[in-house]
């Protein structure tokens, strides 16, 4: 009997420890460069937002085009890349709060560059 259990446990954790094939997605950006788009793409909405509705889907073209140069990798692989993301909402979240992080941070150095600005409103 003792045998048997110990036979059973040791045969639990081999195929607990076996490698899992998790079909994650394996993504052609790096994390950096994922959240630069990110904050890019935050800008992009924002812009597009105030803009006219008509002109809303012309200028998302041109801001996606701006977007691929400074990232360096291709529209396509933007979109890919973010198709995938949502496949890992784990891995979406911790990216997308770097890319908060990331636009506090610019607001922050606005605002306080502001206060020491010429340009005072009185």
């Amino acid at each position: 009997m003792n045998k048997k259990i110990w036979v059973m446990l040791v045969g639990l954790c081999f195929f607990s420890c076996a490698k899992k094939n998790n079909d994650v997605p394996k993504l052609e950006m790096t994390s950096d460069e994922i959240v630069h788009a990110i904050v890019q793409m935050y800008s992009v909405n924002a812009a597009v937002n105030i803009n006219d509705f008509s002109f809303r889907d012309s200028i998302s073209g041109v801001y996606l085009q701006q977007i691929s140069k400074l990232t360096g990798h291709s529209i396509e692989t933007i979109k890919s890349d973010f198709a995938k993301l949502q496949q890992m909402p784990d891995s979406l979240l911790v990216l997308q709060n770097r890319s908060l992080d990331t636009i506090r941070v610019i607001q922050e150095r606005l605002l306080t560059r502001g206060s020491t600005s010429k340009f005072n409103i009185n």
